[in-house]
Parts: C-alpha cells; sequence; structure tokens
C-alpha cells in the first residue's frame, strides 16, 4: 500500500478494536429494534407481511441517522475531499463502522428468514459494500472514501420513506407521497448518483494507492452498484411519474375486456340447458382465470 503521496500525515491515529467494537454495538441496537418493532409495531395493513414491515422501518431509521451524520462530516471536516484515501477522523471513522454494524445485522436478518435469493439484489448490496467497509475499518485506511459512498443513504431515508407510504395504504396522489417521490429522485442523483461517480473518478486518478486485491475488489463491488442502481433509477422514475398515463390505459382496457367477457358468459349460459352441467362448470372456471389474470394485471401495474 502506497503511502508516498498521502496529503494528510499527522492525524490523530485510529484503533481499529474501537472500531471492531463499535460494529457490534450496532448490530445490536438493531436486533433490539429488529425485536421490539416485530412485537410492538406492526399496522394492520401490512399484517400479512411483517418481516417486510420491520425491514423497511430499521432501514429507514438508519438511513435517517446515517443521513444526518454523513453531511455533517462534509460540514465538521470539508478539507476531506483533498485526499480521500489517508483523510480519517473519529467522527467519520465511527460512523463506518456504525453502518458497517447495521448492513450486518440486515444481511443476517435476510439469511434467518431465508429471504438472500428471492432479494438478490439486496444481497449482492450487501456482500459488495460490507466487505469493503470492514476491511476500511480494519486497515484504517479510505475511511473518507467510504463516507462518500454513504452519501447515499441520504436517499435511502426517501426511499424507504416513500415504501412506508405505500405499505400505510397512502395514495400515490396525496401530497405527502408526491413530496417524498420527489424528495426521492432528488436525493438519487445527488446521493447515489454522484457518490458513485465520485467514487469510480477516484479508482482510475488514485488505484495505484492501493494494493492490487484491494482494487479489484472495490472493481467488482463498484461494478454491482454502477449496474444496479440506474434500473433502481428507472423503476422510481416510472412507477412515480410515467405509469399514470400507462395505469390509465391498461384500465380502461381491462374494464372493456371484462364487460365484454361478462356478457359472453352471460350468453353462453343463457344458451346452455339445465341439464349441461359440465358445460357451465367449464364457462365458469374460464370467468374466473380471466378475473385472476385482470387482477394481476393491476398488482404488477
Amino acid at each position: 500500500m502506497d503511502t508516498s503521496e498521502d496529503t494528510f500525515t499527522n492525524l490523530e491515529p485510529l484503533d481499529n478494536r474501537i472500531g471492531g467494537l463499535c460494529v457490534l454495538l450496532s448490530f445490536i441496537l438493531f436486533s433490539v429494534l429488529n425485536t421490539f418493532y416485530n412485537k410492538y409495531s406492526i399496522p394492520s395493513s401490512v399484517k400479512d407481511d411483517p418481516w417486510k414491515w420491520r425491514n423497511m422501518l430499521i432501514s429507514w431509521i438508519h438511513g435517517g441517522i446515517c443521513g444526518v451524520w454523513v453531511i455533517s462530516c462534509f460540514i465538521r471536516n470539508p478539507e476531506m475531499v483533498q485526499d480521500l484515501i489517508s483523510h480519517h477522523t473519529w467522527y467519520s471513522y465511527l460512523l463506518v463502522a456504525f453502518s458497517t454494524g447495521y448492513f450486518l445485522f440486515d444481511f443476517w436478518d435476510m439469511v434467518r428468514q431465508g429471504k438472500v435469493l428471492a432479494l438478490w439484489e439486496l444481497t449482492f448490496h450487501h456482500i459488495a459494500v460490507t466487505s469493503m467497509f470492514v476491511y476500511n475499518i480494519y486497515q484504517c485506511r479510505c475511511i473518507a472514501y467510504n463516507v462518500v459512498a454513504l452519501l447515499s443513504e441520504v436517499n435511502s431515508f426517501f426511499l424507504h420513506s416513500r415504501k412506508l407510504l405505500q405499505m400505510l395504504n397512502y395514495s400515490n396522489t396525496s401530497h405527502l407521497y408526491k413530496l417524498v417521490a420527489v424528495l426521492n429522485l432528488v436525493t438519487f442523483v445527488f446521493g447515489r448518483g454522484l457518490s458513485l461517480t465520485w467514487i469510480t473518478v477516484g479508482m482510475y486518478i488514485w488505484g495505484h494507492r492501493v494494493t492490487t486485491a484491494y482494487f479489484y475488489t472495490l472493481c467488482f463491488s463498484m461494478f454491482i452498484m454502477n449496474a444496479m442502481n440506474p434500473v433502481l433509477f428507472w423503476r422510481l422514475l416510472y412507477n412515480d411519474f410515467l405509469r399514470k398515463s400507462t395505469q390509465v390505459t391498461k384500465n380502461k382496457l381491462s374494464s372493456n375486456g371484462m364487460r365484454a367477457l361478462n356478457g359472453s358468459y352471460n350468453l353462453n349460459l343463457n344458451k346452455i340447458g339445465n341439464n349441461n352441467t359440465k358445460q357451465k362448470k367449464y364457462i365458469r372456471k374460464c370467468d374466473n382465470i380471466a378475473k385472476h389474470f385482470d387482477t394481476s394485471l393491476h398488482t404488477f401495474t
């Protein structure tokens, strides 16, 4: 590891044992919150999937704490942008350790609930992020780069706020939902987009200052993040702002189709004699399949 180009050489030394302890305490904290919300905070609208509610709520809490913390890091120590590899403070170091504890807890919770494969995008994200954070906490290096990466948590707060509102059955036409949706996209661009660009450019310029193994591990992590985030952004943009006109068209087609189906269904039943029970059952079965398809259409759009 090349330290000859370090800008900051006289900073207060860090102790990775304290970093490890902070990771452990953070893990315990979110485990306790998970237990508490499992017993006392399950709205009636999410009774069918309480784990999703708890997981989203805890992620929202982490995003709020971390979002404020990461912004304050740049306010307290704006000089960190001069050298993101060598700069560190205890304030930023403990932020990285705190978030690492959360990511480890969330991954453990997914494993315990058997969600690792079902939520494969989140699984890849946690593996990519946690592996780099743990290494940097141990080495006490590239801490400021981790702070830049955690700018994405500013967006996570609004991303999870949006989902929680959906789970509480807020209409996407309500003023609160619209406000959150706008802030979600704005912070996505300036939080996730800026941080990913900043880190990717830094890899190209300063890649020679880290070990080869670290560099390629970082490349793997950034490949995952750069591939996932445009897809996520498009989903959010489409669902909250571009979907409305498409939804209206589909609703009309679906409604017209069901009216035609019902007319045909009643006509066919009238034509069939009372003694032909098999044909009546067949037509009713076809009608139920069509209604199921109609319901599925509304679920996925």
